[in-house]
């Protein structure tokens, strides 16, 4: 009778131990696949700025935004003014 008794108490024991070990597991891999969503969307974010970043310092946009909001325009011929270079200097 106590053996059976001490049989039927390690029996639920580990029942109730394997019931929790799984629910933690599963629980363990529900954190992992929020993680990993994250993850994934700090990516796309990341390559979304990427794009963003390379639009908006693009040539083309930045001569359109110095010619329009600027007023700035390519110089004439006569307006360039070419200086000498530097005279060397001497080596001590």
């Amino acid at each position: 009778m106590k053996i059976s008794l001490l049989l039927f108490i390690l029996l639920i024991t580990s029942a109730i131990s394997l019931v929790t070990a799984r629910h933690d597991a599963r629980k363990v891999v529900n954190e992992i696949e929020l993680e990993r969503n994250k993850a994934l969307q700090i990516k796309n974010h990341h390559t979304n700025l990427v794009i963003e970043k390379a639009t908006l310092t693009s040539r083309s946009r930045i001569e359109r935004l110095a010619i329009q909001k600027l007023k700035m325009k390519y110089p004439k011929r006569e307006d360039i003014v070419l200086l000498p270079p530097p005279p060397a200097r001497a080596k001590q």
